[in-house]
């Protein structure tokens, strides 16, 4: 599924995330993984993604891990 974390875009379902790509040769993981709910607006940072809710309430959740990815 491809999602957009601009921070201004709701996400379409409920989702249970636990990483991501940031780019295609750089992922970022959570731990422990996060329910995300529909209509939530996700922002990423470097070392948080902020998550704001439909009604406006807004929580971080902690990147625990990123890393590159080799492929050969």
């Amino acid at each position: 599924m491809h999602l957009l974390f601009d921070g201004t875009t709701p996400l379409p379902r409920l989702l249970l995330l636990g990483g991501f790509l940031v780019r295609p040769d750089f992922e970022a993981v959570l731990d422990p993984p996060v329910f995300l709910a529909a209509g939530d607006r996700v922002a990423y940072e470097h070392t948080h993604l902020t998550v704001t809710s439909p009604a406006g309430a807004v929580r971080t959740v902690p990147v625990a891990s990123a890393h590159w990815l080799c492929r050969r």
